[in-house]
């Protein structure tokens, strides 16, 4: 029997069902990877059911559509369920923007706010970061050697450079006003993102992202003296 690419009598269907499983496997995360395993889904019960005449087939694509239509409805109610209040959303906005929002929610309920005092050292120098922080407001001065090299404020992250590797800080953050922030266990970061490793992708990328912006603010602040 002479090969072909079998497009007669609704065969094309069947083409299409792979096409749009195949696109939604290489699709980004949710929700669209979901959105297209249903729509393959509807469009491979299309075909099992108008052409193929195969009741066994259509089984098996009714099934596929059932658990990826229940898995974007779960999904789609954890997002709507998903609240946060203004710091929450401005925590979300500066490290967090390209995570679902039900992983948002997932992800900052592993650290806490807490209410800081003017003089509080947050990070020692030559010490392993005990905690990512991200200042929402208030301000720290950054030393070196017992030298003042900079300074943070608020919507600024905190120990970002050694977090996520646990090196030593390169130097001391102290608190030079009272402050409100958020912060999460160093470790404890390491060992969540080792079990998600969607977010790891995302924090890594924003967390380098705001390391290259410090860098070059210090790199213009330079150039101006």
């Amino acid at each position: 029997m002479p090969l072909g690419l079998g497009f007669a009598e609704g065969a094309w269907l069947g083409h299409l069902t792979f096409l749009i499983l195949a696109v939604a496997l290489i699709a980004p995360p949710m929700p669209w990877m979901r959105l297209g395993i249903v729509a393959a889904s509807l469009a491979g019960l299309g075909f099992a059911l108008g052409f193929a005449k195969d009741l066994g087939l259509a089984f098996w694509f009714f099934v596929l559509l059932v658990i990826s239509a229940s898995m974007l409805a779960r999904y789609l109610m954890a997002e709507r369920n998903s609240r946060f209040s203004a710091e929450e959303e401005a925590l979300r906005s500066s490290f967090m923007g390209e995570m679902t929002r039900a992983g948002a929610r997932h992800l900052m309920d592993q650290g806490n706010w807490i209410t800081g005092r003017s003089g509080e050292v947050l990070i020692n120098e030559g010490e392993a970061i005990s905690h990512l922080f991200y200042l929402h407001d208030g301000a720290a001065e950054i030393t070196l050697h017992g030298n003042p090299v900079g300074a943070v404020s608020g919507g600024d992250l905190i120990g970002d450079a050694t977090a996520l590797s646990g090196e030593p800080a390169t130097g001391t953050v102290r608190l030079t006003t009272d402050s409100r922030f958020w912060c999460v266990s160093a470790p404890k970061l390491r060992q969540y993102l080792d079990l998600h490793p969607d977010a790891r992708t995302v924090i890594e990328r924003q967390i380098n992202s705001a390391l290259d912006r410090k860098l070059r603010a210090a790199n213009a602040a330079l150039a101006g003296d």
